[in-house]
């Protein structure tokens, strides 16, 4: 306040008001600006460049959309592993494919490009409904891995042990009264994937790691 008086000492009890108005409207236009700049605005993309805002409901009316078997935006290519769900069987964590992946699988005999990733996976799984009324898009189909380790049959000794590959995927949330919504993530996953044991010195008589001998380079 004493800067003020000292750089317009005649600025009367009105303009000094405005003066400190301009001065508070200005910082909060870089304010506002600076939270801008943290999003990434590419003008290349039609959704920056399309003028109309009705592609906003359409998209979210799209992503929502389901029948008895396209319920989810997110689904596996080979679609027909999916079993087709009724309107009371939206259960989160139910179970959406046929039957139950046995852990101890034998070795195919015939393996072709034709056969679904499903049954050639080392690490067994099954495909489950994450579903949440309260959410858009309300229904999402995860993996879930049916065995801790991959088949001995398959593998040999147990070095392995089967873990989910997780992403993040953004939602919009809706309150208990469908009133106000959120962004929010969820976390999902996609896959199952047979990686090296935490403890695999332990947990096996041999080592992943094998050590070979190399010359010094002269």
């Amino acid at each position: 306040m004493l800067c003020v008086q000292l750089q317009i000492p005649v600025l009367s009890l009105y303009n000094a008001f405005f003066f400190l108005f301009i001065l508070l409207d200005g910082f909060g236009t870089v304010q506002c600006r600076h939270k801008r700049s943290e999003t990434l605005e590419l003008r290349e993309e039609c959704f920056h460049r399309y003028s109309s805002m009705d592609h906003h409901q359409s998209f979210s009316e799209w992503l929502h959309r389901k029948n008895t078997s396209h319920y989810s935006p997110i689904i596996p290519s080979y679609h027909q592993a999916l079993l087709k769900i009724q309107e009371t069987g939206f259960r989160n964590g139910e179970q959406v494919t046929s039957g139950a992946s046995s852990c101890n699988t034998r070795k195919m005999s015939v393996i072709s490009s034709e056969t679904p990733l499903r049954e050639r996976a080392l690490c067994k799984f099954e495909y489950v409904l994450n579903y949440n009324p309260k959410r858009i898009p309300a229904a999402l189909t995860e993996v879930k891995c049916s065995c801790p380790r991959p088949s001995t049959r398959l593998v040999g000794k147990r070095i392995f042990e089967c873990e989910p590959l997780r992403y993040q995927v953004r939602v919009l949330l809706f309150d208990d009264q469908c009133n106000t919504y959120s962004e929010h993530v969820e976390t999902i996953a996609l896959a199952c994937l047979p990686v090296v044991q935490a403890n695999v010195n332990s947990d096996s008589d041999a080592d992943v790691m094998v050590p070979i001998s190399a010359s010094i380079p002269t």
